[in-house]
């Protein structure tokens, strides 16, 4: 009860700052109508993506990567929702829609890094299911935590100008939770209120508030097993860059094997894995 109070008075306290969350986005609003049509397929999916340039290139981008497409050539959107399938084609809307809906352009030079960042999170953890199935986790659930997970530190950014500062510096990712904890602000609580605004499902929503913290006692089974997948991507992530990787060697590289049942051994394997498929 004690904690429920502190994240309610800190969810006011973040409203009372200024912090607006934005509304669902219309795309998405028709794209939820269309997943429910059991009539609806790739033509009627891709029909919708096509009315919008940078969706269509995120689209073609994925289903001629390794990431969820077999680097197929596509020349229409409906082939490429075929190749990506419907559910990963719809996190590719959410996440788009998610750009458009954050767009600021008195931060874009930070919202890019933060973009830039948090695509290759969700490249690298749908690699990593595409390595190694994660029981109960699906490709387009870890796309769509890859993408969302951060995002509270957009809204951020057009409130208080530190972030914006923050953000357009590299290797700046480690320090956030410091960097909320001296705002008295929590970028994964906005994070969370987005995902719950934008009904991205219970999992994500979790995920996204827990991605931090390496306390997995009362989360549920699959959200634990997602922030440790998200955490291994970040790892990866940062392997790949030399950014700051003490929070996965101090904490989360034991967790993300105690949750995933893996040791040490299985862990670097898996990696091996991933960058053979990323190569």
């Amino acid at each position: 009860m004690e904690n429920t109070q502190q994240e309610d008075r800190l969810i006011q306290a973040v409203l009372a700052s200024g912090v607006r969350i934005p509304p669902m986005p219309e795309i998405l609003l028709n794209l939820n109508l269309l997943l429910r049509d059991d009539d609806a397929g790739p033509r009627e999916l891709g029909g919708l993506i096509g009315r919008d340039g940078a969706l269509s290139g995120a689209v073609f981008r994925l289903a001629g990567s390794p990431v969820f497409g077999l680097r197929a050539k596509v020349d229409t959107v409906e082939k490429a929702v075929t190749v990506l399938g419907m559910r990963n084609a719809a996190a590719v809307v959410r996440s788009e829609a998610l750009r458009g809906a954050m767009h600021d352009p008195a931060s874009a030079r930070a919202l890019e890094a933060l973009w830039t960042h948090s695509t290759a999170i969700a490249d690298l953890a749908t690699l990593a299911l595409k390595a190694r199935s994660v029981r109960g986790v699906a490709t387009d659930t870890a796309y769509t935590l890859g993408m969302f997970h951060d995002c509270g530190l957009a809204l951020l950014c057009k409130r208080i100008p530190v972030y914006v500062r923050a953000l357009a510096q590299p290797g700046v990712w480690a320090e956030i939770p410091t960097l909320d904890a001296s705002h008295q602000t929590d970028h994964s609580l906005l994070g969370q209120m987005v995902a719950k605004n934008w009904l991205l499902g219970e999992e994500i929503i979790l995920s996204i508030r827990q991605h931090h913290n390496a306390n997995a006692a009362g989360l549920p089974e699959t959200v634990s097993r997602l922030c440790a997948l998200l955490n291994f991507a970040i790892h990866l992530h940062n392997r790949r860059t030399g950014a700051d990787d003490k929070a996965w060697e101090s904490v989360w590289k034991a967790e993300a094997c105690r949750r995933l049942d893996l040791d040490e051994e299985d862990l670097a394997a898996w990696e091996s894995e991933v960058d053979a498929l990323s190569g």
